[in-house]
């Protein structure tokens, strides 16, 4: 969960970087572009797309592994990696007229006046819904009992949610304190690099548990 959001943003991060020539900044779930792509309004929406695609791409391959022709073990991975995501946050976000797809789409399409603002927030819930319902749905069958669909199901579906942002609060306040502020590379912290390679360490370690979620379920 923690990891892919990390991809999510960086996605956002280095795009910035290689569209507009220089670096902004990096934070826990925040980024910055530099001056130039402020400069370069035609390529700022695609720099909002560019992390949900990360996330998405990884959402749908959770989904295939969920294929139930597959192997128990892959297809607990494949539950792992629809949540990893954290889907419900992109529903919730667009749902208020709101998200990283939503902003993307107002940037390209929204009138100067805002007169079609509320079809482009509707556009935007709807793009969401579709990439979403489908691996949720697949997600959704995979828990084998009726008491796990309907108890685990919305914990896994929320829960991260919430994980995410309250880890994520406490890392920007760590940050704030000054702990290992200083920049490993333009605009990231030594902090920042560090949690990587912990968030990574962490998957290793716990690899095996995510091919037999099923079995911890049960």
């Amino acid at each position: 969960m923690l990891l892919v959001h990390e991809c999510h943003d960086w996605a956002h991060f280095l795009f910035a970087r290689i569209i507009c020539g220089c670096w902004g900044t990096k934070g826990f779930d925040t980024w910055t572009v530099c001056a130039s792509c402020q400069a370069l309004p035609r390529f700022q929406p695609y720099l909002y797309f560019v992390g949900p695609l990360i996330t998405y791409i990884i959402i749908w391959i959770g989904f295939g592994q969920l294929n139930p022709k597959n192997r128990p073990t892959k297809r607990s991975l494949g539950f792992a990696l629809v949540f990893a995501g954290i889907p419900f946050v992109r529903i919730l976000a667009a749902a208020v007229g709101g998200g990283d797809e939503t902003y993307g789409l107002r940037l390209l399409f929204q009138h100067a006046d805002g007169s079609n603002r509320h079809t482009i927030a509707i556009t935007g819930l709807v793009l969401v819904l579709l990439l979403t319902i489908l691996p949720l749905l697949r997600a959704f069958l995979f828990l084998p009992s009726w008491i796990q669909k309907l108890l685990l199901f919305p914990v896994f579906l929320v829960a991260p949610m919430y994980l995410d942002h309250w880890i994520m609060q406490g890392m920007n306040q760590v940050l704030a304190m000054g702990f290992l502020k200083q920049e490993f590379m333009p605009g990231v912290p030594f902090l920042m690099i560090l949690w990587i390679f912990l968030l990574v360490e962490i998957l290793i370690l716990t690899r095996k548990n995510l091919l037999s979620l099923l079995d911890n379920l049960d």
